[in-house]
């Protein structure tokens, strides 16, 4: 009886630790000095090429190497997660995701691991977050622009555009500038305008071309749009980097201002995030990971 009591009440005055604290399962790539920033989630989801019913899992603490190294991905600590969808509209949607722990892309080529959703995902989504990380805000796309919106909206990034005229390559000095793409981003004590403006070189035996993304804010009052951040790549047009809007976030809870967009190669790309990082400057605060072949 003595050692019977004895037990019993070791067993109540010492918890079992395994059953006392929680180990949430582990998950590849959790953010680790890439620049991600936490209040965005623990990983960004974009739609699978071709089907866009299912989702590519951006880890974004993995870098080139560490992805080009990771044999097996971890995921069972996201299966179930809550999502909402983002595009140029803003949020256009919620889901949940449904994910398990995957090999590496046998075929040899570097591709983000899939995630399925619980229920049909919205169209024309273009990125995903965890829920409740950030607001989604509204872009005016210049394809959709039409007559005196339109050309204001090419003016307005031609004059961003004209002062980085002497920048770069020498062979593209002196050259016009033509508006590829861009949007604007509505609301908010500033304008701010999104373009990728094109020069090109019309050679016959070598035509090329140099391509700019141009991020220019006006503030409220004035009547110029300066260029806060820009990107350059010049080159034969199949070996460009390109660039695409594909939302525009405020991240909470401090409502930071973040433009997420894709930075494409010829055979693959990454994604980046573009943050208005004070009250006149911007920065790349992170990129992905090179997915492609």
């Amino acid at each position: 009886m003595f050692l019977s009591s004895s037990c019993g009440d070791r067993r109540k005055n010492t918890p079992d630790s395994a059953a006392a604290t929680f180990v949430p399962p582990a998950v590849t790539g959790l953010s680790t000095g890439t620049g991600w920033d936490q209040s965005l989630g623990r990983v960004m989801i974009v739609p699978l090429a071709g089907d866009s019913s299912k989702g590519g899992v951006v880890l974004p603490g993995l870098t080139d190497s560490t992805l080009a190294s990771t044999a097996q991905f971890e995921l069972t600590g996201l299966d179930t997660v809550s999502v909402d969808f983002f595009n140029e509209q803003g949020l256009v949607g919620h889901g949940t995701l449904h994910v398990l722990s995957q090999h590496a892309d046998p075929s040899g080529c570097l591709n983000w691991p899939v995630a399925n959703f619980v229920d049909p995902v919205p169209p024309a989504w273009r990125v995903a977050f965890e829920s409740g990380r950030a607001s989604g805000i509204a872009l005016s796309s210049l394809a959709r622009m039409h007559g005196d919106d339109s050309s204001r909206f090419v003016n307005d990034a031609l004059q961003a555009a004209t002062p980085l005229g002497n920048i770069g390559d020498a062979a593209f000095r002196g050259l016009p500038f033509s508006v590829k793409r861009g949007s604007r981003i509505n609301g908010g004590a500033s304008s701010i305008i999104i373009a990728e403006v094109v020069r090109k070189i019309n050679e016959e035996a070598n035509p090329r071309e140099e391509h700019s993304l141009i991020l220019a804010e006006r503030p409220s009052g004035s009547s110029t749009y300066r260029a806060m951040f820009t990107t350059r790549s010049a080159g034969k047009e199949e070996s460009l980097e390109t660039t695409d809007v594909l939302a525009a976030l405020q991240m909470k809870p401090a409502n930071q201002l973040v433009v997420v967009i894709s930075i494409d190669y010829e055979d693959g790309g990454k994604i980046g995030l573009l943050e208005k990082s004070s009250p006149t400057a911007w920065k790349l605060r992170w990129k992905s990971a090179y997915t492609g072949c």
